[in-house]
C-alpha cells in the first residue's frame, strides 16, 4: 500500500584493509543496508545489497541510490532519508561543497532518483549509536558476510 510519507534509514559497511593508518584513503569490499519505515518507524521492509569495491563515502552514497530507487515502491509521497554519514548529508543538504568527479556522479544519481516523489526528500543524520542506525548497519554487514569470508 503506497504511502504519503516514509522515513529511510541507510547504512554501509565498507572494510578498508589499514583504514586506521592516518591519511589512508582505500577501497574496500562494500555492502549497504536499508530500512523502510512508516512514520511510526514501523517496518515495511528490510533490504540490503552488496556494492562490490569502493570508498566509504561511495559505499554511504550508495547505500542512499539503493534506498530511493527501492523506496519508490512503497510511497511516492515526502521521504526522510536518515543516515550516520554526516560527510555525505552535509553534502546533500548543501553544507559541504562536492569536489570530486565521482562523488558529483553520486550526487547527481541521488539527484534524479529524488525526482520520482512527488513532494521532498529531506536527509537527516543521526549517530552510529541510534538503534534505527544499529539495525541498518547490522542488515549491511550481514550482506557483506554473505558475499566476503
Amino acid at each position: 500500500m503506497p504511502r504519503n510519507k516514509i522515513k529511510l534509514v541507510t547504512d554501509s559497511c565498507c572494510h578498508v584493509a589499514a583504514a586506521n593508518v592516518p591519511g589512508r584513503i582505500g577501497k574496500g569490499y562494500s555492502a549497504g543496508g536499508v530500512l523502510i519505515l512508516d512514520m511510526a518507524d514501523q517496518t515495511i521492509r528490510e533490504i540490503s545489497k552488496f556494492f562490490g569495491e569502493m570508498t566509504v563515502p561511495e559505499a554511504e552514497y550508495n547505500a542512499i541510490i539503493f534506498a530511493l530507487d527501492e523506496a519508490a515502491a512503497d510511497g511516492r509521497g515526502e521521504v526522510e532519508v536518515w543516515s550516520d554519514s554526516e560527510f555525505v548529508v552535509r553534502q546533500l543538504t548543501g553544507v559541504y561543497a562536492i569536489r570530486s568527479e565521482k562523488m558529483k556522479g553520486l550526487y547527481d544519481e541521488v539527484r534524479k532518483l529524488e525526482r520520482r516523489f512527488l513532494k521532498d526528500v529531506h536527509y537527516f543524520h543521526h549517530p552510529r549509536t541510534s538503534p534505527l542506525a544499529q539495525r541498518a548497519d547490522a542488515l549491511a554487514e550481514q550482506e557483506y558476510r554473505k558475499h566476503r569470508p
